[in-house]
């Protein structure tokens, strides 16, 4: 294995968080939680950057993990690469604050989603490569970030307690 090589599985497996062998897309989720405190409270075009910064990471890390698929029919998404769920989950995030019930009911939706892939999810993950590895995860976070919205917006889900 090269250092390019390398690299992107440090990358793609979420700092090899996804060598785990028990649940690995979960614990690679929670991942994106540090990541959130990091940036959160700097406000929407932060979590905007740094999102697709994690999902051009993860689109290039994948690509170079799994190679060119466009020649396959089958899904190419090793379990060990999380970066996808990293992405998916921050993009759940976007705009809402960090509360732990957020944090909980987003975590859940997302999980949800990302493991039962409702339509049109699951299509996302038939392009090629490293694309579909990401875009999966992608839409599943924007049909969590949507409920969210919804959910603190009309349904005045909020939690005092901040992070």
């Amino acid at each position: 294995m090269n250092l390019k090589q390398k690299i992107a599985d440090f990358l793609a497996s979420g700092l090899y968080v996804g060598k785990i062998p028990l649940a690995p897309g979960t614990v690679g989720t929670l991942i994106a939680i540090p990541i959130m405190f990091l940036y959160w409270e700097k406000g929407v075009l932060a979590q905007i950057f740094i999102t697709i910064s994690v999902f051009l990471i993860g689109f290039w890390a994948s690509t170079v993990v799994v190679g060119d698929t466009s020649n396959t029919e089958e899904k190419v998404d090793p379990d060990f690469v999380v970066i996808d769920e990293i992405a998916g989950f921050l993009v759940s995030m976007i705009g809402i604050s960090l509360t732990p019930i957020h944090l909980l009911i987003a975590f859940v939706l997302f999980r949800v989603y990302d493991i039962f892939k409702p339509p049109p999810i699951k299509k996302f993950e038939q392009l090629p490569s490293g694309l579909g590895i990401m875009a999966d995860d992608v839409i599943a976070g924007i049909y969590v970030l949507i409920i969210m919205h919804i959910l603190v917006k009309f349904f005045n889900i909020y939690d005092k307690f901040r992070f």
